[in-house]
């Protein structure tokens, strides 16, 4: 016990205060900095910066001083002075960098500085610092610190040029301004998001989720489109064939209604469908169409893609290609179409309404595609229609405007005129959730055949009027 108190009576009780007093304020400062972070507080970068390089500056110069008792003009006792002074100095200026801009407002003046600026302005703040610090510390004339700087800089500059140009340049176009972050732009054959501009390049993100990093001294020299300026709009063409047969103007007027209804397509400015070409096997013509965002437009044109094949059969528009076909002796190329006898009697609940003597008109096959209204509130569907695959929901308004689903139809289901039961209800509105197929029959035709079955016709019957009621108790918000 007494060899253990002349130890630490030996021991200074400076060191003993450094040993235990660092670990404890570094434990302090941690708990600190955790806290900040977990709560998204923008003092946390600061916190951080004082945890890595002030504190333990801090400690090397006291040990210097309190245990090692190294005088003032001892060498290494002014390098970590001076480690010290700038650490502190970076520390304070990350600070007010924080305090300044950490919390700016959207669409301040403060939030459109650019980070890269900030962080020049810091850079040449902490070189002018260090110069005061160096005469202050090493007792030199600060003339001297600023030739010495000069020297300095001439001989980085020198060994540094590419770099120094990318800065320069970044610099250039954070002045121009012709990108910010989040901007579309399309620059060294590729197109992308901004989502980063630093002090060497600007890193761009693709479509696939790729990132391509171009130097700040391409973008500055080269040519770059933005596809987010001067607005956001984003225009677009398809073009897209018909065949000789079918008229220009019903092509225009079947394409004009397909991309009007299209989700995505914006009705100002409104898109527009031109004849631009005679060519071998078709009448070229060329859709525009414009999107509210850059983002949007793979979808749009996915989306107008995709409805064109089942908008041109509907309207029994002909899309030709040059193709060659050999048939053997005897083999029929056509296949007839079903007659609605042999499409009626794949559904059990139309078999009672066949009988030999019906005649076999020649009904028409309808697809629409997934998203496609069928129906639209306010209109009637022409002709009496057979689900044979896919399924389409009902929607009805309420007193607010807005579209509630009150039912489903599937296969072996009816909707549209029919003869008996009324006329049906235009409150409801019918799209396809799936790829649909339909049996489009005369309402002639059906009539005959529903009054051969009067079973069947009272069960549509009860089926637009379940309908009608939907539709009434949407509008009275039941």
């Amino acid at each position: 016990m007494r060899e253990s108190s002349e130890i630490l009576a030996l021991v200074p009780w400076n060191a003993i205060l450094l040993v235990i007093g660092f670990p404890v304020l570094l434990l302090i400062v941690n708990e600190i900095l955790a806290s900040c972070e977990r709560r998204g507080f923008q003092a946390a970068r600061t916190l951080r910066t004082f945890r890595n390089l002030v504190l333990p500056a801090l400690a090397l110069q006291l040990f210097a001083k309190l245990i090692l008792e190294l005088p003032r003009e001892d060498s290494f006792a002014r390098v970590v002075e001076t480690a010290f002074w700038v650490c502190l100095l970076y520390a304070l200026l990350s600070l007010v960098n924080d305090v300044v801009f950490g919390a700016a407002e959207p669409g301040s003046w403060r939030e459109k500085v650019p980070g890269l600026f900030r962080d020049l302005a810091k850079a040449v703040l902490v070189a002018i610092g260090a110069m005061f610090i160096y005469s202050m510390v090493w007792d030199r004339e600060i003339e001297g610190a600023i030739t010495a700087l000069g020297i300095g800089s001439v001989v980085i500059g020198l060994a540094l040029q590419e770099p120094l140009g990318n800065i320069v340049s970044g610099l250039k176009l954070l002045f121009e301004r012709p990108l910010a972050v989040g901007d579309w732009v399309s620059a060294d054959g590729v197109t992308g998001r901004v989502i980063e501009i630093n002090w060497r390049s600007v890193h761009i993100e693709t479509p696939t989720r790729e990132l391509r990093v171009i130097p700040n001294v391409s973008l500055y020299k080269g040519a770059f489109s933005n596809l987010s300026r001067p607005t956001p709009l984003r225009g677009d063409s398809i073009e897209i064939g018909f065949s000789y047969d079918d008229p220009p103007n019903r092509v225009k007027e079947v394409m004009l209604d397909m991309l009007s209804g299209t989700p995505g397509v914006l009705s100002d400015p409104p898109p527009a469908v031109r004849t631009i070409n005679y060519a071998d096997f078709s009448i070229i013509y060329r859709m525009g169409f414009s999107v509210a965002r850059q983002e949007e437009l793979a979808a749009t044109r996915d989306r107008i893609m995709t409805r064109l094949w089942y908008v041109a059969r509907r309207a029994g528009l002909t899309i030709p290609f040059p193709i060659q076909m050999e048939y053997s002796p005897g083999e029929n190329p056509g296949q007839p179409s079903p007659s609605p006898s042999s499409i009626l009697a794949r559904h059990p609940r139309f078999k009672p309404a066949l009988n030999p003597e019906l005649p076999d008109r020649q009904p028409s096959v309808v697809d629409y595609a997934k998203g496609e209204p069928v129906q639209r509130h306010g209109s009637r569907f022409e002709g009496f229609a057979l689900v044979l695959t896919g399924e389409a929901l009902l929607y009805a308004r309420n007193q607010d405007g807005q579209d509630v689903q009150v039912g489903a139809i599937g296969p072996g289901e009816c909707f549209g005129d029919h003869g008996t039961a009324g006329a049906p209800t235009t409150d409801i509105s019918i799209i396809a959730s799936t790829d649909l197929r339909v049996m489009v029959f005369n309402p002639e035709d059906i009539g005959n055949l529903l009054h051969k079955a009067p079973a069947l016709a009272a069960e549509i019957g009860d089926a637009i009027e379940a309908r009608r009621r939907a539709s009434i108790a949407a509008r009275n918000g039941r």
